[in-house]
């Protein structure tokens, strides 16, 4: 009995268990394409800017370079001196890291300012200075780079033209390892608290601290076959400019600045006026918002502050699932939308009056959404990256799929008869009266009128359990004697009505006898037929072409006739009713 109820339960739940895999697969095929790439990364942006705001990061300042300072200094690139002045003044406060955001590979300026400048190079051991590595290279200082006081400013941008990852190091190709700015002097700062770079037993992750950086692989997050080379993260943005102190550099060669400013703190100096287009799109860009595009120097400050943060506060750092975890989350949401669906209907809310039935929808619908966007909102906050415009495809997909299953499945018991599981008369009236007009064109049409002889003995004999079987084999026969272009349907107690399209009474008789001949092999026994000791069946033919009825219900009655003189013949027997 247990057994029997989890087979109903599992036919019942076919729907379910069958539609929502089917479209979770279709939906993660579809993840491989990229169609869902960009509405993945607008949603993930959309969560940093929703997120609330993070103090400012006291262990960075940056030294901008505006058009007003442009202009104060009278001259672009900055000269020797001023560079020298401007460096010596920020060590003089004992800061722990120099970044300098400037390609600096020419001197500007007379000897003694080159040789002051160089000066400065020598003296300055925590100044780390520019080269651009990727693509068309740019160098740093000659004097720079033989003290290994380099770092690369080269950042990584996504299709869509942004940034979401940050360059931690790169191998060049004669297998070189550059550290990129923010990494190098996040690292010098992070010595003097006694934590340095270790490598874990799992060769790709590196420990720092209380983080451990995983690189991003090929299809982590919402990337598809992204380029993943070096060694790249996720960006944790702590936020755009506001987000972090930061002085102009007039004030700081005017020594218009608190005493204490810089000490102990990581200095970023780079470039913020328009005109030096050192500029690069972020998550905090919005087309809707008309946002600025962010500095690059506050890129490698948002990848320093991320460093630093999760190495001492062990504050989280973004990454995705492996892809075989994404997968069973889409198919979570699949069965979701299968669930809220198959809820609904089992329920029979949707007849209950309109109104109430709009509302219980969107309520069923919307809320397990809200749901979605909000925990895949919550998760980034800890710092995972799951799919969330894929797994709301996958939802809507299975909601409308057993939706669609549900109705189409209601109307083919709308359409089938209970017992027997073939087409029942009202089916049958609807196809009748299908195939009645295109006999308009010249076409033949031929329909077969059948019953079982004496059932009602039969049933009187066995029961009507027996009864309901012998139907049931009957129909089975009939189903199996028809053609693939006929169609057989239960008219009604006892008897079937077959449809033959594009057939002649000739035709038709051929597909009765086959029909009688496989009910006579099946043997059924009837040991109170006056007929035979085994059920037969008797037929009534009539043909458009042969009776010309003048409609459907007449072509009915003519076969009605030919079943009546079938049974006054002696039954087990097919008659083609004459006009």
């Amino acid at each position: 009995m247990a057994l029997l109820k989890l087979k109903q339960k599992i036919w019942h739940l076919k729907g379910l268990l069958t539609i929502a895999p089917s479209i979770a697969l279709l939906v993660i095929l579809g993840s491989f394409t990229g169609v869902y790439q960009t509405l993945e990364w607008a949603t993930f942006d959309f969560w940093f800017r929703i997120r609330d705001p993070e103090p400012k990061d006291s262990r960075i300042i940056v030294v901008n370079i505006g058009e007003s300072d442009i202009q104060a200094l009278g001259q672009w690139p900055i000269s020797d001196g001023k560079l020298a002045q401007l460096l010596q003044t920020i060590n003089q406060q004992q800061p722990r890291a120099i970044g300098l955001d400037l390609y600096r590979d020419l001197p500007h300026g007379n000897p003694e300012e080159q040789e002051a400048l160089n000066q400065v190079y020598r003296s300055t051991p925590n100044l780390i200075a520019v080269e651009k590595v990727v693509g068309e290279t740019v160098n740093a200082a000659n004097l720079l780079k033989e003290q290994d006081q380099t770092a690369m400013a080269d950042l990584v941008l996504d299709k869509d033209g942004k940034v979401r990852r940050g360059l931690i190091a790169a191998t060049l190709d004669d297998g070189q390892t550059v550290l990129g700015l923010a990494t190098k002097v996040a690292l010098i700062y992070l010595q003097q608290e006694d934590i340095y770079l270790e490598a874990s037993e799992n060769s790709d992750r590196q420990l720092l601290g209380e983080a451990t950086f995983v690189p991003i692989k090929d299809n982590e997050g919402a990337y598809i076959n992204v380029d993943s080379g070096g060694y790249q993260i996720i960006l944790n943005f702590r936020g755009n400019q506001d987000m972090f102190h930061h002085v102009s550099i007039t004030r700081v060669l005017n020594g218009d600045i608190p005493e204490d400013l810089f000490r102990d703190r990581i200095v970023f100096i780079g470039s913020t006026a328009e005109s030096l287009n050192d500029f690069f799109l972020t998550p905090y860009n919005n087309n809707s918002s008309g946002s600025t595009q962010m500095p690059g120097v506050y890129v490698h400050a948002n990848l320093t502050s991320q460093i630093l943060s999760a190495a001492l506060d062990g504050r989280a750092m973004i990454r995705g699932i492996i892809e075989t975890g994404e997968w069973c989350w889409i198919l979570s949401w699949s069965l979701v939308g299968a669930g809220v669906s198959l809820f609904i209907l089992e329920r029979n809310l949707l007849r209950i009056d309109p109104i109430s039935s709009v509302q219980l929808t969107l309520f069923g619908v919307l809320l397990p959404v809200g749901v979605l966007f909000g925990s895949s909102y919550y998760l980034f906050l800890l710092g995972w990256w799951l799919p969330t415009i894929s797994s709301l495809m996958a939802f809507i997909l299975s909601t409308v799929g057993v939706f669609g299953y549900y109705n189409q499945n209601q109307k083919k018991l709308a359409f089938t008869d209970g017992l027997t599981n073939i087409p029942n008369r009202r089916f049958f009236d609807n196809y009748l009266q299908e195939q009645w007009w295109r006999i308009k064109q010249g076409k033949d049409l031929s329909l077969i009128l059948c019953d079982v002889d004496f059932f009602k003995i039969y049933n009187d004999t066995y029961g009507h359990q027996a009864g309901d079987e012998c139907l049931t084999q009957v129909a089975k026969a009939i189903t199996r004697g028809i053609r693939s272009s006929d169609m057989a349907a239960r008219y009604g107690g006892e008897e079937f009505v077959i449809v033959l399209p594009n057939t002649d009474t000739k035709t038709a008789m051929l597909v009765a006898n086959r029909i009688r001949f496989k009910i006579k092999t099946m043997q059924i026994p009837h040991k109170n037929s006056q007929v035979s000791p085994h059920v037969s069946i008797s037929f009534g033919i009539a043909s458009v072409n042969h009776n010309k009825p003048n409609s459907p219900e007449e072509l009915i009655a003519i076969a009605d006739r030919g079943l009546y003189l079938a049974k006054e013949k002696g039954r087990d027997r097919a008659v083609v009713a004459e006009p």
